[in-house]
């Protein structure tokens, strides 16, 4: 009964948070978390996952930790990138619609006004977490045109989305990264030109 109620009391906090345009997240928290240790020791991927939506400050600085920015003299990011092209765009899909991370601004840019997790699924009756962090790399970026583009961007996915579970296992959340995916609906969905690839979706919700 209490989760239940908790997670309606989340559900009506998150649709009054993220409303049409521009949404703007929490500053990240430097006082947070198990120490990377001891979140190696937690980390696992799941089967299962709990359907509670994430706070906003649990949110903020998943984002923030996933690919935002550390140094803000110089704009650079918590994930490195090959030549920094910084070509990691993070989509992130919950109930209210789907979102674009801007790390320069640290906020959520509104994609689409529906809930679209079902991309994702392998079946209508599984159960789909709170979030899905869609990683797609923008190969225009790289300041050299070769045949190595979509190696750096398989690379670059991986760290980023390594920094999404270690992340989740230090904040008492888990996650796994998955290649599984319905990737023409989702060019169609998100509208992506040629240049942008769809890489890896990793679900993220606390633990059950």
């Amino acid at each position: 009964m209490k989760k239940l109620l908790l997670s309606c009391i989340c559900a009506c906090f998150v649709s009054s948070m993220y409303g049409q345009g521009t949404v703007t997240l929490e500053a990240p928290s430097k006082e947070r978390g198990l120490s990377v240790t001891e979140a190696l020791w937690e980390r696992h991927s799941p089967r299962e996952f709990d359907t509670t939506p994430l706070s906003f400050r649990d949110l903020s600085d998943l984002l923030w930790a996933a690919n935002g920015i550390n140094r803000p003299e110089s704009g650079k990011r918590t994930a490195p990138s090959a030549m920094n092209a910084q070509d990691i765009d993070i989509y992130v899909f919950i109930e209210t619609g789907v979102y674009l991370y801007d790390a320069a601004k640290h906020a959520l840019i509104e994609v689409v006004t529906e809930d679209k997790r079902s991309v994702f699924s392998a079946n209508e009756a599984e159960i789909l977490p709170a979030v899905i962090c869609l990683l797609v790399s923008d190969v225009s970026r790289f300041r050299i045109n070769n045949e190595l583009k979509p190696e750096w961007a398989a690379f670059d996915a991986g760290i980023v989305s390594q920094n999404i579970l270690l992340f989740a296992s230090a904040n008492n959340m888990v996650g796994r990264p998955r290649a599984f995916m319905n990737k023409d609906a989702l060019k169609t969905l998100l509208n992506l030109p040629e240049h942008k690839l769809i890489m890896l979706n990793v679900p993220v919700s606390y633990k059950k």
